[in-house]
């Protein structure tokens, strides 16, 4: 992780808990609560919270990736008889030898990419491990950026020309307001499937539990795709440790997805970034192409982002463009 990664990282991290601890921030404000007084509040709140999550939570977690790191060469080995039963099934068949190379290319290809994303998975958690640091900026971040938001506003307000400011004044509230509102309802929804997966996994005792529990609410903030890139792993380690054990964990996802879909973020989102999905499929789509997998969490809020501005922009941009071409040809008449 370079000097950019080590900075836009823990920013991204206290942007998003910014918006997360907002609420209760402006709550005790209201409360005639000096506002740094209620951010050390909150943060003691959480911190507490946190500290005793995380005496039960971390040696886990770090128990689970050792494991997973120890049990590699394992499942790789399960890996490559899993594909080589693939070869003895489809060599009974009498097929025409240009159809048997190219399942013998694809089956092959099969092969590398398990083990290779399977490798490459181990090594971005012990990155990620190694590289926790960087997470002490984060509360840093975060607080400077809930004291100061209001100062940071007056300022980027005053380079605005003061025909535009007051349009940007309306502009930045409601980005904020709708921003604000779908982080939180993503944060809500993603750590209850989170938390699903986890207690499914733990009832149908499938090894990696909680680290699995937690992948699944990462990937879940990614709309349309996260879920199915969540269910990845889980499936693959299923069969690893028992093939009897996939359609259960399938069953498991479909069932998570289902009471995520018609119970939780119903109630969950009470704003919506009101986006058709085929925006949202080519967005995600253009992001994770050019950005990575960065681009597919920040690519539909920076859309939304966008969306308004043009709203608010559009109509006084283009009124005074039309106001410079009246005002061109008066003075050719002239």
């Amino acid at each position: 992780m370079g000097i950019q990664g080590i900075l836009i990282f823990p920013m991204i991290i206290a942007i998003l808990i910014t918006y997360l601890l907002s609420p209760l921030v402006n709550y005790l404000e209201k409360q005639n609560l000096r506002r740094g007084k209620g951010i050390a509040i909150v943060y003691i709140f959480f911190l507490t919270l946190l500290t005793a999550a995380g005496f039960s939570v971390v040696p886990v977690l770090i128990r689970e990736v050792q494991e997973l790191v120890l049990a590699l060469p394992e499942y790789a080995e399960k890996l490559a008889l899993f594909v080589e039963g693939l070869e003895n099934f489809y060599r009974r068949f009498n097929f025409p030898d240009g159809i048997r190379e190219v399942l013998d290319e694809n089956i092959a290809e099969l092969q590398r990419s398990l083990t290779l994303n399977l490798e490459a998975f181990t090594q971005f958690l012990v990155a990620l491990f190694s590289q926790t640091f960087a997470l002490f900026l984060v509360p840093l971040f975060a607080y400077y950026i809930l004291r100061d938001s209001a100062v940071f506003k007056k300022r980027f307000l005053r380079l605005i020309p003061p025909g535009y400011r007051l349009n940007m004044e309306n502009t930045l509230r409601e980005i904020n307001l709708t921003l604000g509102a779908y982080l939180r309802g993503i944060f809500i929804i993603s750590l209850s499937v989170g938390l699903m997966i986890y207690l499914g996994l733990l009832i149908l005792k499938v090894k990696f539990a909680l680290l699995l529990g937690i992948l699944n609410a990462l990937t879940n903030v990614i709309p349309y795709f996260g879920p199915l890139i969540g269910a990845v792993p889980l499936v693959i380690i299923a069969f690893l440790q028992n093939p009897s054990l996939v359609w259960k964990v399938i069953a498991l996802i479909v069932v998570a997805q289902q009471v995520e879909n018609q119970f939780i973020a119903p109630q969950v989102f009470g704003r919506s970034l009101d986006l058709h999905p085929l925006t949202v499929i080519i967005a995600l789509l253009l992001g994770g192409l050019y950005l990575g997998f960065l681009g597919l969490i920040i690519i539909i809020p920076l859309i939304a982002i966008l969306r308004i501005f043009f709203r608010h922009f559009y109509p006084a941009v283009a009124l005074a463009i039309k106001e410079k071409k009246q005002q061109g040809i008066k003075d050719e008449q002239k």
